[in-house]
């Protein structure tokens, strides 16, 4: 009996250790909670692209020319055979869906980069000696995740002239 008896009294102690343990892992567990809805409020955040000037842009704003070779464009002068580059802030959809005009009319292919970004517009056959060409990037060129540009951008440029020997 006196074992019982014992066991009866360190009952208290045990419940009231259970207690302290139990309010221990409530205050774990609600430290846990608010960690985790701090992390879900985090990673629901938008994220955004700094520019170069330090201008926030959503990454569903429209894309932008952001370089191309040869550098500047418009209003050069180019050889007969020159590779036209164009980089662009966003990736483009495909090759059919990037929309350009060239003025007068030649013939050229289009190639797009392994990220889609830059677009190379290889003449067929030589670009005509002393001749001024004008370069459309037509409004109507689709993007990833559905942009398009903003305007039409236009470009002149001009070929070398012959001059003989």
């Amino acid at each position: 009996m006196t074992a019982n008896i014992q066991s009866i009294e360190a009952l208290p102690l045990i419940y009231s250790s259970g207690n302290m343990n139990y309010k221990k892992f409530a205050l774990i567990l609600i430290f846990l909670f608010a960690i985790l809805f701090a992390f879900f409020i985090v990673s629901n955040r938008k994220t955004a692209i700094i520019k170069p000037n330090n201008k926030e842009v959503s990454q569903i704003t429209s894309p932008e020319l952001i370089s191309t070779k040869p550098n500047p464009l418009d209003d050069t002068i180019v050889s007969s055979t020159e590779i036209i580059e164009l980089t662009f802030s966003r990736p483009l959809e495909n090759v059919p869906e990037f929309k350009i005009k060239i003025e007068p009319k030649t013939d050229y292919k289009i190639e797009l980069s392994g990220d889609k970004k830059t677009v190379k517009i290889i003449p067929a056959t030589p670009f005509e000696l002393g001749t001024t060409y004008t370069l459309f990037i037509l409004q109507n060129s689709k993007f990833e995740g559905g942009g398009r540009l903003p305007k039409e951008l236009t470009f002149h440029f001009r070929t070398v002239k012959y001059r003989g020997f």
